[in-house]
């Protein structure tokens, strides 16, 4: 294994909404280092996100991850994520932002 994604509810307690009913879906991904780079994070996500296009048409998917990640900041705009807010959580400046089906390149 050298990483995962998920696809979760976004818990409704924490910062960060789109939807009034605050149960959107969100992005997750963890890869090993010596996976970074390689496009294996861009090619899991984008395949996670069209699925979840086609099983839930018209949701939105949102993606959280701290500014001062760099690679994870590149990678959410390649698969076409637009900033939302950002906010101060876990001690550190978060990048919030979301996607929906149709709104921007996912590969």
């Amino acid at each position: 294994m050298i990483g995962m994604i998920t696809l979760d509810r976004r818990d409704a307690k924490r910062p960060g909404h789109v939807r009034p009913d605050a149960a959107e879906a969100e992005l997750g991904y963890m890869f090993l280092p010596e996976a970074w780079g390689c496009g294996y994070a861009a090619e899991a996500c984008a395949a996670a996100l069209d699925w979840f296009a086609g099983a839930l048409p018209g949701e939105p998917v949102v993606l959280c991850t701290q500014t001062a990640n760099d690679r994870s900041m590149r990678l959410a705009a390649k698969l076409g994520f637009t900033e939302v807010e950002r906010f101060e959580e876990y001690g550190a400046e978060q990048w919030f932002g979301a996607w929906c089906p149709g709104s921007g390149p996912r590969r």
